[in-house]
Order: C-alpha cells, then sequence, then structure tokens
C-alpha cells in the first residue's frame, strides 16, 4: 500500500509540473492542430486591377453559361471523360472528391479557387503535363484532374494565392497525366510519381510533381549540389536555398518540366479507352 501510494504521488507530481510547464491549470489539455491556425488558411489575393479590367471586358449578364448556371464555371453533366481514363474500380467517393464531401454551406477551399480563377475569367485551365486544357466545374469534382499549389509557374498564367502566409501559384494536372508513367530525365526512374493515388477534383497545399525525390537535389543554375537536409520534409519544395558554387537563391527542389518524361499510356495499354470513342 505504501508503495502504491508513493507510485500515486509521483504521478501526481509529475501531472503538476506539466502543467506549470506548459502554463495550463486543466488536467485535459490537447495539442493544438495545425489546420485550425489562421495562417494556415488557403486566401485569395485577386489583383484589383485584374479584376476590374476583366469586368470591363466581360458582359456577364449577357453570358449563356452564368444564366444557366449562375456562375462562369460548366455544370457538370456526367464523368464520360473520367471513365475513359481511370479504371473502375476507383471511380468512387474515395478517389474522387465529390460534393457530398463538403460541410453544409459551402466550402472554403472550393470558394477561393473558383473565385480567383473567375476574377482572371479562367473557366479553363491548362495542364502544367501535357498544356491540354481542362473544363473548371462548379461543384467537386472540380476538375478532371487535380489542382495543386507550387512556388513557381510551370506553364499557363500565374493565379495567385496565399496559403501560410505566402505566394504560391495554383498549378493543375490531367486525369490522363496523373494515371500516365512518370520518368526522371535525369536517372530514369519511374516510381517516384504518386499520381494515380491521388484524389482527382480538388486541391493539394503542396507541389504533387516536386514531392517524390529520386536524384540528389542540384543547383537548377549551374546543377552542383545542394546543401540540404537528407531527410527534410516535402514542404524543402517552397524554401528558397543559395547555392554554395555559383550563388543563385531560387526554389532549386521545384521539378522543371524539362527535368521530367510523360509517358502516356497506349490505347492497348488502356482497356478504358474505348469508352470514350464509343
Amino acid at each position: 500500500m505504501i508503495e502504491v501510494a508513493t507510485y500515486r504521488k509521483k504521478s501526481l507530481d509529475s501531472c503538476e509540473e506539466f502543467r506549470r510547464r506548459s502554463g495550463s491549470t486543466a488536467s485535459t489539455k490537447k495539442w493544438g492542430k495545425r489546420e485550425a491556425q489562421p495562417q494556415f488558411e488557403l486566401r485569395c489575393c485577386v489583383n484589383p486591377e485584374i479584376l476590374k479590367k476583366n469586368v470591363e471586358n466581360h458582359w456577364y449578364f449577357e453570358d449563356e453559361t452564368v444564366r444557366l448556371n449562375g456562375s462562369v464555371f460548366a455544370r457538370r453533366e456526367n464523368f464520360n471523360n473520367l471513365l475513359s481514363i481511370i479504371p473502375l474500380h476507383k471511380f468512387n467517393g474515395i478517389h474522387i472528391k465529390m460534393e457530398d464531401d463538403c460541410p453544409q454551406g459551402g466550402d472554403d477551399v472550393r470558394l477561393c479557387l473558383l473565385k480567383t480563377l473567375g476574377a482572371h475569367n479562367l473557366r479553363e485551365v491548362k495542364c502544367v503535363g501535357c498544356t491540354k486544357p481542362i473544363t473548371v466545374y462548379d461543384r467537386y469534382p472540380l476538375i478532371d484532374g487535380v489542382f495543386f499549389l507550387s512556388p513557381v509557374v510551370r506553364y499557363g498564367p500565374a493565379i495567385e494565392v496565399i496559403y501560410d502566409q505566402r505566394q504560391f501559384y495554383i498549378q493543375q494536372l490531367c486525369a490522363r497525366c496523373l494515371f500516365s508513367e512518370w520518368e526522371c530525365a535525369t536517372c530514369g526512374k519511374d516510381d517516384w510519381f504518386a499520381g494515380k493515388s491521388l484524389i482527382l477534383g480538388t486541391l493539394y497545399f503542396y507541389d504533387v510533381i516536386s514531392a517524390g525525390r529520386c536524384c540528389p537535389p542540384i543547383c537548377s543554375l549551374c546543377h552542383a549540389p545542394l546543401l540540404v537536409p537528407e531527410n527534410g520534409h516535402y514542404a524543402l519544395v517552397n524554401e528558397c536555398f543559395t547555392c554554395s558554387s555559383c550563388g543563385s537563391r531560387q526554389y532549386h527542389l521545384a521539378r522543371g518540366n524539362d527535368e521530367v518524361r510523360i509517358i502516356p499510356p497506349s490505347p492497348l495499354d488502356d482497356p478504358f479507352a474505348a469508352i470514350a470513342s464509343g
């Protein structure tokens, strides 16, 4: 009994010491969630001049799409394009962001994306992989592919948003590129890109092309080795590094289009291509 009482006293003393150091007097202290912090909210940063010019050049009250849908974006009528690309076992709410997944009253990410793209009158966006146009829809799934944030612009106009109190650019990949084979142009490896596992129709808050690594990081200008943490987080892609050889300070870890090779599936390898042709 004496040993039990001594153990309980030590445990209580340890709890009191933790509360004293953490500044808490409650016994139910919890760690804060990262997503609950204001700085990790996605926010629009539309240039007023761009918005003014867009409004002056387009008479929205006479726009047929606006009249039918109430917005400049199309209303999805079917999933034929997706069914012609992705395997049937991935055509579900687990692998595709559906409208039913959104909280009641709207979704902040969707509203921010549509507001930003609408301010630039972008009803279609270009895939950064194949440069083909992708239709933007007014509800989830927003596109037949994925949006993602990147510190650099790979292709198309510079569409800015604010995330983590920093400026990023909206980029996008179509579903066909996501389900293609990706190779590193330097080493030839093809196991670093996880496009087939991404949820379609939504936004990723990191550069999905640069998240997977295969080669040691090098300077994007002189190609000298970079001194970066070996086991760093994928958020390192969003950091500027100074090359110790040439002194250039850039987003060296962001993969350029010339650093990858995209090999689309051939009709013989794509059993669902017949759906699109039929």
